[in-house]
């Protein structure tokens, strides 16, 4: 995959500034707390981690940077990873992927490229997680080409198998670009496939059908969710939808 000379140069492993006071990290500090209420907090519990007698376990380390994502502290992850690296503390894929997430979150999904190398130096295997974070935030760049060219990539190559959530990333991201063909065509291929299709990826379809006012096919596809067995108040739902934009 090609990534955009602009970020070239980037690197995993960002600065941040050292806190200037002491801070403590409420409750006891140990491998099963990750509590925090601030940046400060989490780079103190992420040090306190690091140099106990024994490292800190991938789960812990997953606890402590999932909440530093909710706090939106991104890049401070990117930089505890950096440090992870030195220090020869082993990862795992949901570290990975959540590293990946970062990088999306920030808005720079090109970067987020660089992290694919370590799986394979690691012996570790991708999971349809990482390809469905990467493709969500090329298509919330508006990257919507690459998007779809990835997407393609991994089936044609047999990268990665897609599952229901990287279908619906995929379907969910043509629909907001405008691309109501191409979001159809999909549900169709995926039903001539194995991919197990959800109630979420449907009335993505029949919304994306409705802004284009072609109401036919949506009442269409409302109906084909019946026999398939779909509930009926999730199609009153959709019926919703539809009588919505008339």
């Amino acid at each position: 995959m090609r990534i955009s000379n602009s970020y070239s140069s980037f690197h995993i492993s960002h600065s941040y500034s050292s806190p200037s006071r002491t801070t403590k990290v409420k409750g006891k500090v140990g491998l099963n707390n990750s509590n925090f209420e601030c940046l400060d907090d989490a780079v103190t519990l992420f040090n306190q981690m690091v140099t106990m007698k024994h490292l800190p376990s991938v789960v812990d380390i997953s606890k402590l940077f999932k909440n530093m994502i909710s706090m939106e502290y991104y890049s401070a992850v990117l930089s505890l990873f950096g440090e992870m690296q030195k220090l020869g503390i082993p990862i795992s894929v949901f570290i990975l992927n959540i590293v990946i997430n970062s990088y999306c979150l920030m808005g720079c999904s090109d970067c987020a490229f660089l992290v694919l190398p370590i799986y394979l130096r690691s012996d570790i295997l991708f999971t349809p997680v990482t390809f469905t974070t990467l493709i969500g935030g090329m298509f919330s760049e508006n990257k919507v080409k690459d998007a779809i060219e990835l997407f393609k990539k991994l089936v044609r190559k047999k990268i990665c198998e897609p599952d229901e959530f990287i279908y619906a990333t995929v379907i969910n991201g043509l629909n907001k670009s405008g691309h109501t063909q191409k979001t159809f065509n999909l549900l169709r291929l995926m039903e001539q496939g194995n991919t197990k299709l959800n109630i979420y990826i449907y009335i993505i379809v029949v919304d994306a059908l409705c802004k284009d006012e072609n109401l036919n096919a949506a009442i269409t596809l409302l109906n084909e969710m019946k026999q398939r067995g779909i509930p009926s108040n999730v199609s009153l739902v959709c019926v919703g939808l539809v009588s919505g934009k008339k």
